[in-house]
């Protein structure tokens, strides 16, 4: 990754303070590192919605000059802010740089946090060492960036990790809606691969014998095509799920009632290893058992015995040698 330009803007509605950056940053090692490391882990969110540019009413011309890109958008931003408390102050990291080939322009928002220190005082002569409480310190490397934008500029895409906040007596996802003018309601591609397999759960319940296995089956079915082929195209899963047509077609109206286009859900390899791939069993004596999808998904595997007295027996078989 390479990082050609940055520019740092604070923006605190709180304490109504913005201070925009006039000169670009000069980017030590550390620094730099710094915003590598939080772009990186950007990339692995699965919370994250995916734009055509043409989506976005603002912000269309990226080709203007890159300063004047970052100071519409920290107005943008501190706009918003002015009208709720529910969007934290922050430092707005402005990047513009070129990874895997591709250019972007990227838009961190890194919150203010609380964190303390010592200070050190002299009171009638005397050392006095104080803990502090300090609010405008950075994210650390290692956390995760809790809203961003990145603009891919070589293929066409807006990337936006955002929040949902009450504005003007209505919630609603901020930078999509109020900073970028995104009319619409958008999905992340976590919510999308939910709503496939909670859909297809329901469906199962309705029209399938043996729902728990069947429902493994669907789940584990969609995490090996997230992985082998980085996309889940939700037209072939439909068929792939369920063999008569009336429940193909029940599913797929439910999945539409719920927003979900039958198109291709893509991710990335960061973001397939965040995949959940076990089935939680829970029973009121209080025993909880944790089996993977692949497991649960085969007959064979599992036997549920429902007794006359109202208690059930699970029977585990094809465990494999004990570890």
């Amino acid at each position: 990754m390479q990082i050609q330009e940055a520019y740092l803007h604070v923006l605190d509605a709180v304490s109504d303070v913005k201070l925009l950056s006039e000169r670009p940053m000069i980017l030590d090692v550390d620094i730099e590192e710094y915003a590598q490391k939080h772009i990186e882990g950007f990339f692995e969110h699965l919370d994250i919605v995916k734009l055509d540019h043409h989506q976005v009413t603002r912000f269309t011309d990226l080709s203007a000059d890159f300063k004047e890109i970052t100071l519409q958008m920290a107005d943008a931003f501190f706009e918003v802010m002015q009208k709720t408390e529910e969007i934290k102050p922050c430092d707005l990291m402005c990047l513009k740089f070129e990874r895997e080939g591709r250019s972007y322009i990227g838009f961190l928002k890194l919150n203010f946090r609380t964190s303390f220190a010592h200070a050190v005082a002299v009171e009638d002569q005397l050392i006095i060492n104080k803990i502090v409480r300090q609010v405008t310190t950075l994210p650390y490397k290692s956390q995760k960036v809790e809203e961003a934008i990145l603009f891919d500029l070589s293929g066409g895409r807006v990337l936006v990790k955002d929040k949902m906040v009450t504005v003007d007596g209505g919630k609603s996802k901020y930078i999509a809606e109020h900073v970028l003018g995104v009319s619409g309601f958008t999905l992340t591609e976590k919510r999308k691969i939910d709503l496939v397999a909670k859909t297809a759960e329901k469906v199962i319940e309705k029209y399938e014998d043996q729902s728990m296995v069947k429902v493994a089956g669907v789940k584990h079915l969609i995490t090996s095509h997230l992985d082998e082929r980085g996309a889940l195209d939700v037209n072939t899963f439909v068929k792939q799920c369920f063999d008569s047509a009336p429940v193909q077609e029940a599913y797929e109206k439910a999945l539409e009632e719920k927003g979900l286009a039958l198109e291709a859900i893509e991710i990335n390899e960061n973001q397939s290893k965040k995949l959940k791939r076990t089935q939680k069993i829970k029973t009121a004596s209080g025993v909880e058992i944790i089996l993977p999808f692949e497991y649960v998904s085969r007959e064979e595997n599992l036997e549920i015995i429902n007794h006359p007295d109202g208690t059930v027996s699970i029977a585990l078989k094809n465990l494999g040698a004990l570890l």
